[in-house]
């Protein structure tokens, strides 16, 4: 997939994780390692709830993920202990069947009363949140607070703050032990008066560097093919995955493979077709 790395550019091993929604896609990215049974998730990082830095996830999702919501730092910290962190995370949409659509944030004709009154008697709450329409490149930021659920037919790019603080609110009925659900958790972690949208889309035909997300806790770029220059890094370096194939630091990345790059400025050459994301914490 890649050729020998220099320093300044560290190719990060893929982990796979199954999950009940995912699908066969990312086997191919570590099939000696890879668990048996559905793989949702390849991580590249670890949540290992240090300050800075980010994880970078790439999701197969076949299968409903379940509405969850996800805690911000400080009630992360009145939750979990002192060094614990929220999770804030952003997509980036690669593929999307035909039809495909997420669940993110209340829909416009619901208030926020509505949401809390649900969330505390443990009705359904899928009902109350608005579906979005999906399509390659959209991008979505997902602020901590936020109740949200990727439904079939998505391959997503994630960046998230290097936590895993995850509260399920529903599961489509699959009562999982292994899954539980976390009705105290999430009514207070829930931003009852949140609406989101679709924050910004790639212009795939528009070559050079594109601005996707910008948060407190990250930033996500995409540099779009064909290109060839230098980008500049910031100071706690950043995580880059190649669409299609890329050069970074003379180094040739194929695609979805995902690698540390060191603070300074970095060579990007990428030709038709293809395109660099990039995430650096904050």
């Amino acid at each position: 997939m890649t050729e020998s790395a220099p320093r300044n550019t560290q190719l990060l091993a893929p982990r796979l994780v199954g999950r009940v929604w995912g699908g066969d896609r990312l086997r191919a990215l570590a099939p000696d390692t890879a668990p048996s049974g559905p793989i949702g998730e390849a991580w590249f990082g670890d949540a290992d709830e240090l300050p800075s830095g980010v994880l970078v996830k790439l999701l197969d999702v076949q299968d409903r993920l379940s509405v969850q919501v996800h805690p911000d730092d400080d009630l992360a910290k009145v939750m979990h202990g002192a060094e614990a962190i929220g999770k804030h995370e952003a997509w980036v949409v690669l593929e999307a069947a035909p039809g495909a659509e997420l669940l993110l944030g209340r829909a416009p004709s619901v208030s926020g009363a509505e949401i809390a009154n649900t969330l505390a008697s443990g009705a359904d709450i899928t009902p109350l949140l608005a579906r979005h329409a999906v399509h390659r490149g959209d991008v979505f930021d997902v602020p901590t607070g936020s109740l949200h659920a990727l439904m079939p037919g998505l391959f997503i790019w994630e960046v998230q703050q290097r936590s895993d603080r995850t509260y399920r609110v529903a599961d489509w009925g699959r009562n999982d032990p292994s899954r539980p659900l976390h009705q105290t958790e999430a009514l207070r972690a829930t931003d009852v008066g949140h609406q989101a949208t679709r924050t910004t889309a790639i212009d795939w035909e528009k070559p050079g560097e594109q601005l996707l997300v910008a948060s407190p806790h990250f930033s996500a770029r995409a540099v779009i093919g064909p290109w060839a220059g230098e980008i500049r890094v910031g100071p706690h370096g950043a995580t880059a995955t190649a669409i299609g194939s890329a050069a970074v630091g003379g180094v040739r990345l194929g695609s979805l493979a995902t690698a540390h790059l060191a603070t300074g400025l970095q060579s990007v050459d990428l030709f038709a077709g293809g395109a660099l994301l990039i995430a650096e914490g904050h």
